[in-house]
């Protein structure tokens, strides 16, 4: 099976709702184990929206856990216990995800 590529895209949608465009890295937390994951931005194709993208870290992230193209990767933002509470970071400011991946060949997912 392919290896994983060395950049990951991070969809609009998700990047505005968490404010990528002021960050410059994120925490990828699975199986127990954290991988900080630095963003790159890029000019979007549209006028005033930047794109980012999972950069620096990621292959290692992949390489870890044994990701390969074919695999799928769920994000989920921790957020903050109690109402209205925001996103969780790590002390030092850095966005926290969960990861769950789906392996292509039907193994059992990675959470």
């Amino acid at each position: 099976m392919a290896a994983a590529a060395a950049e990951q895209n991070v969809p609009v949608e998700f990047q505005e709702a968490h404010g990528y465009a002021a960050r410059e890295k994120v925490v990828l937390r699975m199986l127990g184990r954290s991988w900080t994951v630095r963003l790159k931005h890029t000019k979007g194709r549209r006028p005033r929206r930047e794109r980012a993208v999972l950069r620096y870290g990621w292959h290692r992230f992949c390489a870890d856990n044994g990701l390969a193209v074919g695999d799928t990767c769920f994000f989920r933002a921790l957020r903050s216990a109690g109402s209205g509470a925001g996103d969780v970071d790590d002390g030092d400011g850095d966005h926290v995800l969960s990861v769950t991946v789906h392996k292509a060949d039907g193994g059992d997912p990675l959470e």
